[in-house]
Order: C-alpha cells, then sequence, then structure tokens
C-alpha cells in the first residue's frame, strides 16, 4: 500500500518572488503550475553537497527550497534557469 503524501504549504522568498515576476508570461506560468503542485510532491532530489536543500526541476528553470517538517512548509528561495543554478551553486560551496 502506498504511504499517504502529505500537504505542505508552499512559501517564496521575496527573492524567488521577485525572479518569478521578471520571467516572461508563459514560462511564469510553467514555473507557477508546478510550485502549485509542489505541496503534494514526493522531494526528488537534494544538492550532492548540501543535502537539506531540495531541488525542483522545471524544465530548463530549477528551483530550490528547503523543508520544515515541523511546519509543514517548503520554502523556494531560488528560481533561475540552469545557468543561473549552476552559479547560485558554486556560490553556496565556496
Amino acid at each position: 500500500m502506498p504511504s499517504r503524501v502529505e500537504k505542505y504549504n508552499v512559501l517564496l522568498t521575496d527573492e524567488a518572488l521577485a525572479v518569478m515576476n521578471k520571467l516572461d508570461k508563459p514560462a511564469r506560468e510553467r514555473v507557477k503550475r508546478r510550485l502549485e503542485k509542489l505541496s503534494m510532491l514526493r522531494p526528488a532530489r537534494t544538492l550532492k553537497k548540501h543535502s537539506e536543500v531540495w531541488v525542483l526541476e522545471i524544465g530548463d528553470y530549477r528551483a530550490l527550497y528547503l523543508i520544515d517538517l515541523g511546519a509543514k512548509t517548503r520554502t523556494v528561495f531560488f528560481i533561475g534557469d540552469h545557468k543561473e543554478y549552476e552559479k547560485k551553486y558554486s556560490l553556496m560551496f565556496k
């Protein structure tokens, strides 16, 4: 019997929201739809060097988020294309 997936509240930091609002309309809608589903998705993968940071793939875009099990929240703190994601990843681990 498959385990039940719990629902989480999805929060965006001001930085992530600002980036999302700057995307062109089709990209913004694609990201928005995927983030709406994040509340019920099973986390897929973490960063190799930072296991508490989760990665959500959205076509050419990536979202990085943290999970708070106690508060049942998933907080998205980064949204960007793959090139911006690679830059953010390298800056996180200098």
